[in-house]
Order: structure tokens, then sequence, then C-alpha cells
């Protein structure tokens, strides 16, 4: 029995060990850039490393200049209106289309589904990287480059998306369909009324997901955006770290804009975590 509880002990501890050690791993980096957007560029260049920002005579000081400079840069205001334009009408077009694609593939019988299905989940194997060419000659021929509708469009619909929502609605019973069916509703009554709340979930963890990485999307808007008015916070940083990197003393404002990007996945994170973490239970289980 002592035996059992000390490896049980000792797997707990290095599971733990572990754990911190890529926590630390993690955290550090991000610590750094916070502390260093608020040091001045001859400190930043030393070669003595601290979380807190110091000066020559060891001196702890915090500047808000890089900030200052990073905002005037960027101009924030303009590229936050556009980032969360875009990513808040992604998120609900994606979701709603792939509810119901989910919705059909796992509730709907019609001639073909899982071949279709299997053909669909065949993309998924294919690199991003290989559509950006035929998504660019697409929207230059609808006459969409350089507006944000060029941001959504190829963005509404994702395979992985109708994937996870097509697992989720398999789990809900077939006999809650029937008795919905039976009091007189349809399709859609029963998808909006009964299968969305049942998968809420899920759509939480695909909504904030999906936020984010319409969020941090920079290759996409440096193809079809050209216009300062129109660009994104990604795009936006991108600018300021390309001018910062045949200019050292511009490194602290490149890092404040990199900490300023970086607030609203963060607080978006801290307030939805469990959702993430439920959502991705519910959709890795089936019933």
């Amino acid at each position: 029995m002592n035996k059992y509880k000390v490896r049980k002990f000792m797997k707990r501890f290095f599971a733990y060990f572990t754990l911190i050690l890529f926590s630390i791993a993690f955290i550090i980096p991000f610590l750094w850039m916070v502390s260093s957007s608020f040091k001045i560029p001859s400190d930043i260049m030393r070669t003595t490393f601290s979380l807190i920002p110091r000066n020559e005579a060891g001196n702890v000081y915090f500047t808000l200049d890089n900030y200052r400079y990073a905002i005037e840069y960027l101009d924030t205001q303009r590229l936050f209106i556009n980032t969360f334009i875009v990513a808040s009408l992604n998120t609900v077009i994606n979701l709603f289309l792939n509810s119901l694609a989910g919705y059909a593939f796992a509730k709907i019988e019609f001639k073909g589904k899982n071949r279709l299905f299997k053909i669909i989940l065949t993309s998924m194997m294919i690199p991003g990287a290989v559509m950006l060419v035929p998504n660019l000659l697409i929207i230059r021929f609808l006459g969409l480059i350089d507006t944000l509708a060029a941001l959504i469009l190829p963005f509404t619909m994702s395979v992985y998306n109708v994937f996870l929502m097509r697992q989720t609605f398999e789990s809900i019973s077939v006999e809650l369909e029937e008795a919905a069916m039976i009091e007189g509703a349809n399709r859609f009554v029963i998808f909006t009324k009964i299968a969305m709340p049942i998968a809420r979930p899920t759509l939480v963890v695909l909504a904030i997901t999906t936020f984010m990485w319409n969020y941090n999307n920079f290759m996409w808007p440096l193809m079809v955006i050209d216009s300062d008015s129109k660009r994104t916070l990604a795009l936006g940083l991108g600018n300021l770290i390309q001018a910062a990197s045949g200019n050292p003393e511009m490194y602290p404002a490149m890092i404040a804009g990199s900490v300023l990007m970086s607030i609203p996945l963060i607080i978006i994170f801290i307030f939805f975590q469990r959702f993430i973490i439920a959502g991705i239970n519910v959709g890795g289980v089936k019933e």
C-alpha cells in the first residue's frame, strides 16, 4: 500500500512539475514583452535580463511613451473597429452556416450524404496557403479588393467547424426529435429550439476560436487590403514591425503594439476559458 501511495505521489509530482515547466516556458516570454514595453530602447538592448524595467543605475522606472507612439502610429481606434467588424461578422456567419451544415449531415437523410461528407473532410488536408491564390482571383473577379467584405467572404465556412457541429448534433437522441415532430415542430424549429441550445458549449468554443483566428489573420489582409483605412490590427502591427526592423529605437513601440493587440484576446480567454474546456469535451465525446 505504501509503495502504491509513493508511486501515485511520484506520478502526480512529475506531472505537475512538467506542467509548471511548460507554464514558465510560455509565461516568461510574455512577461518579458510586457516589461520591455515600458522600457527605453537602450535598456532593451542591455545583456542583463530583468523582468522589471531598470535603468543603468538600477532604479525602477516605467514609461508610457512607447504606448503613446504605438497608438499614434497604428491609428489604433480605426484598426480595432475594422478588426472587430471583420472578426465579429465572420464569427456570426460562420457559426450559423456551419451549424446548418453540421445539422444536415447529422440528422437529415439524403442521397450521397456520407460520400459528400467524406469529400468535404478530405479538403482539410489541403494546406491553407494553396487556396490563397484561387481565393484572391475570386475576390478580384467580384470587385471586392480593398474592402472589408474581402476579409469576410472567404472564411464564412469552415470544414473543421462543420465536422465538430456534426459530431455534437449526432449526440442528440432521436426520441427527442421525434417528440418535437409529434408536437408539430418542423426541422428548422427543431434546429433552432432544441439542437442549438444543446450545442451551446460547442458553439461557444467555436465562436471563440473563430473570432481569435480572424482577429490574428495576417496573410490574407496583406494580400487584399491596400488602403490604410481598411487595415486590421494584425496588418497594422506587421507594418510597425517592418518599420522597427531597421530602426532599433522603435523596438519598444513595436513591443507595446504587440501588447495592445494581445489584450482583447487575453480578456476573452480569461472570461471564457471554462466554456472552451466544456466545448472541447462535448465535441470530443460522442454518446
